[in-house]
């Protein structure tokens, strides 16, 4: 016979194997695997009675699954008034035993200290499925109950993200970075997992196949966070948001020298709202857009010589919005796309110069605004003097009326007058009469 593989069978081969063990505790029990135990310790026997009394929230936790092998088994009955756990080495949920309750569990996987467990109900009537049996990615269970949850993962590099982080919420903590996944079918129709970007530069989150929200990649921005989800053959995402600071967004594109013909945004310079072209020109130029409703504060700096065409378009847009310069200097428009073209934003509907009524002054010039707003020929010079002097000059002040117009009183009036200090009344009413 040369096909004996475990010569003592799959069971552990203990000094002295306990049938049964009972506890009675209003703590919880941490046990250990009936190997060269001590007395004193809390051993795991083949039956075994707990009572915690009327303590509730009460726990009794196994010892690593990797000590023992896969098949090792053992029964817990409450003969207390309270409910208690059993956990396993990891602090997972195993069962739930109610007052009066007997659960069977036998180690499946002891390839972890966790380990991996089946549990049946023994001695019921009915049977009911035990919480932490049932337990999948994004249920944890809670004494008796089944309970959602989002695990949390940090990573600061490039990452695949695996079909096991299932309603995981993973935070990208690091520069520019791309998110990748397994393969749709892997993944499996309703997939999902939260992603927040925390880092400091823009995440592009890249399908494995097909598109995401109909585009190839999905550019997340420092602050946003969203759900993607999957229907097998294409990703979306929902509750898309976006950082209040990076609803406004700036980025210079160098289209380098020598450049002409279709330059296509994307990855981290999708979703920018003002956008600076650098470079020098050989040709005319095509800057595609994709199909989102965006608008586009476009600087065309690029130099060339002879002012090449320079389109901003969508990939199926015959023509484009022209933002065209002279070779030399700069060019700056406004444009949006409306989901399909991209158009100029016309201002051309506002009509100029502002009138009075709408808050303007009516002209193109300084001194047609002065007229329309109700000045005259001494009062618009008058307006403009730079000195007191100069007003009062243009008001026909000459060097005697000047100083006696600024005089503080009257004594200093009359002297600059010449006029005595006392005068009668005639002499006063003839002197400025």
């Amino acid at each position: 016979m040369t096909s004996f593989t475990q010569v003592f069978g799959g069971g552990t081969l203990d000094p002295a194997q306990p049938s049964y063990k009972s506890y009675t505790s209003t703590s919880n029990i941490t046990t250990v695997w009936p190997i060269e135990a001590s007395t004193s310790q809390n051993v795991v026997a083949a039956i075994n009675d707990i009572s915690f009394g009327t303590t509730t929230g009460l726990s009794l936790t196994l010892p690593p699954a990797n000590q023992v092998s896969v098949g090792y088994n053992m029964l817990f009955n409450n003969v207390g008034t309270s409910a208690f756990t059993v956990l396993a080495n990891g602090g997972g949920t195993i069962l739930t035993a109610t007052s009066g309750a007997a659960w069977s569990a036998y180690v499946t996987d002891n390839s972890t200290a966790s380990g991996a467990y089946r549990v049946y109900q023994a001695g019921a009537g009915t049977s009911s499925a035990s919480a932490g049996t049932l337990a999948g990615l994004g249920i944890k269970a809670i004494t008796t109950t089944l309970n959602q949850q989002y695990p949390a993962f940090t990573v600061a590099v490039s990452t695949l993200i695996e079909a096991d982080k299932r309603a995981a919420t993973v935070v990208y903590t690091g520069g520019s970075g791309t998110f990748t996944f397994d393969p749709l079918a892997t993944l499996t129709t309703g997939w999902f997992v939260n992603l927040v970007n925390q880092g400091t530069g823009a995440l592009v989150v890249t399908p494995p196949s097909g598109t995401i929200d109909g585009q190839p990649t999905k550019t997340m921005n420092p602050g946003d966070s969203c759900i993607v989800t999957t229907n097998g053959s294409a990703m979306y995402t929902v509750g898309f948001g976006q950082s209040a600071v990076y609803a406004f967004s700036f980025i210079t594109i160098n289209l380098g020298v020598g450049f002409s013909g279709d330059y296509t945004l994307s990855g981290s310079q999708l979703n920018k709202t003002a956008i600076q072209f650098t470079g020098t020109l050989v040709g005319a130029v095509n800057i595609i857009v994709p199909f989102t409703a965006q608008q586009y504060w476009v600087d065309n700096s690029t130099t060339g010589g002879t002012g090449f065409a320079f389109l901003v378009k969508t990939s199926t847009q015959s023509g484009g919005a022209a933002v065209t310069n002279d070779g030399t200097s700069p060019r700056r428009e406004i444009l949006y796309c409306n989901a399909t073209i991209v158009v100029s934003a016309d201002t051309t509907g506002l009509s100029t110069p502002l009138g009075i009524v709408d808050g303007g002054t009516g002209a193109t010039t300084a001194s047609g605004a002065l007229v329309n707003l109700g000045g005259g020929t001494v009062g618009i010079p008058v307006f403009q003097s730079n000195t007191t002097a100069s007003a009062l000059s243009l008001l026909g002040g000459g060097t005697v009326g000047i100083p006696v117009f600024q005089s503080n009183t009257t004594a200093s009036a009359l002297s600059l007058l010449n006029a005595p200090s006392t005068l009668d009344a005639f002499t006063y009413v003839q002197m400025f009469s």
